[in-house]
């Protein structure tokens, strides 16, 4: 990738939100590294780089996944029978870069988004929190993905889109430790 579109990103993602803060130092040399010829393909995987962030009472491990191509973006447009089998998918608590990326498909706005975005790229990161600051010691999954699209001033359904996608989970301790899914109201209260 050149360094002008590996830079966008990054600033980009820097600006992003509720995640952590992001080291460059890290990133953009994944980025920098990244093959990406031209190509009639939506994406490509990025290889699995982490960056740990701890805090008190949590600690996040945060990655990138997939630099997507915004040229594509409309030729990627999912059809009615593929958004079924991306929510049957999603019901049965598949959570993967996969699923992610048939969901950005899937999501008119968004694509229409990437399509008119200046910029050749987009990012599709992880931010993975384990969160164990309440009075009981419970431990709490949040699984969250982060959309960059970059140039774009108003991201509120980047973040909508962020948040339908998250995953919220609850350590069960049996004999073997198990997570088990909970609705966001059972996490945040």
């Amino acid at each position: 990738m050149e360094v002008k579109e590996a830079e966008a990103l990054i600033f980009s993602l820097e600006k992003h939100p509720g995640i952590v803060k992001v080291n460059r130092e890290i990133f953009l040399p994944v980025l920098l590294d990244a093959k990406l010829s031209e190509s009639s393909r939506f994406h490509e995987d990025l290889p699995d780089t982490q960056q740990l962030a701890e805090g008190l009472d949590r600690y996040a491990y945060f990655s990138l996944r997939r630099v997507l191509r915004n040229r594509n973006a409309e030729n990627y447009r999912l059809s009615a029978w593929k958004n079924t089998f991306e929510a049957v998918m999603s019901a049965f608590g598949a959570y993967s870069s996969d699923v992610l990326t048939r969901k950005i498909r899937a999501d008119g706005e968004i694509v229409d988004m990437m399509a008119r975005n200046e910029h050749p790229f987009s990012l599709l990161a992880k931010c993975k929190t384990y969160d164990f600051g309440n009075s009981e010691g419970r431990l709490f999954v949040v699984t969250r993905p982060v959309l960059v699209i970059p140039g774009v001033k108003d991201i509120d359904r980047i973040l909508a889109w962020e948040e339908d996608n998250t995953a919220y989970e609850e350590e069960v301790r049996n004999f073997f430790p198990t997570n088990r899914r909970i609705r966001r109201e059972d996490y945040i209260k």
